[in-house]
């Protein structure tokens, strides 16, 4: 018996989702959507969803079409286009689904981020990169990094940003990744603060005087 090649998998083309995640579904035909979860995905090639709702499958959805998917991530929608590869109906209603080429975000936080250019240290384990915090909230920001080194997606760890401020100066924040995209070499890592003290908040503050905090 043949075996079925595997290919190599393109670990930049990682989604950092966690499997378990609903998924909203809607089809380019329809206003109407239904939920889904997550449940498996072969990296650059599919996704696995399960459904609940058989009779939407029915009417709205047949193989080769283009659904709309979107999921809720650290406060965030992100969303991305995607076309039916295959359905299952028994044991489970299942969609393979293609892996999206592109995720888009959209801000929904209650505390709006603040456009910024502020130069930052990253420290995570023994990982030392330099990147650049391009906005910012009171509970969090987002940093770009170029040729960012690789990342475990699956254990995230909690990092230590330096941020210099003054003359000599350095105001160190701890943080959690949230989420990570990956675009050719550049990474944007959306990091969420672990508690900002009075000191901080002031210093955070003077070098963007239009945060709100």
């Amino acid at each position: 018996m043949m075996k079925k090649q595997i290919g190599n998998i393109n670990r930049s083309q990682r989604l950092f989702i966690e499997l378990g995640t609903d998924l909203l579904l809607e089809s380019n035909t329809s206003t109407q959507s239904t939920s889904s979860q997550l449940i498996g995905m072969q990296v650059g090639k599919y996704l696995i969803v399960q459904l609940s709702d058989h009779q939407w499958v029915q009417n709205r959805v047949s193989q080769g079409d283009t659904l709309q998917a979107k999921y809720i991530l650290a406060d965030d929608v992100f969303g991305f286009n995607t076309k039916v590869m295959r359905m299952i109906k028994d044991p489970d209603l299942l969609l393979f689904l293609e892996y999206p080429a592109k995720v888009n975000s959209c801000n929904v936080r209650s505390d709006k981020r603040v456009e910024c250019f502020l130069p930052v240290k990253i420290t995570m384990d023994n990982l030392n990169i330099e990147g650049i915090i391009t906005n910012i909230s009171k509970n969090g920001c987002l940093c770009s990094v170029d040729n960012c080194p690789e990342i475990d997606s699956v254990n995230m760890p909690l990092l230590t940003l330096q941020l210099p401020y003054g003359q000599l100066e350095t105001l160190t924040l701890k943080g959690e990744i949230q989420n990570l995209r990956l675009k050719d070499s550049q990474a944007f890592l959306g990091i969420l603060f672990q508690g900002l003290n009075g000191f901080s908040q002031k210093v955070l503050t003077t070098l963007v005087p239009s945060l709100n905090i």
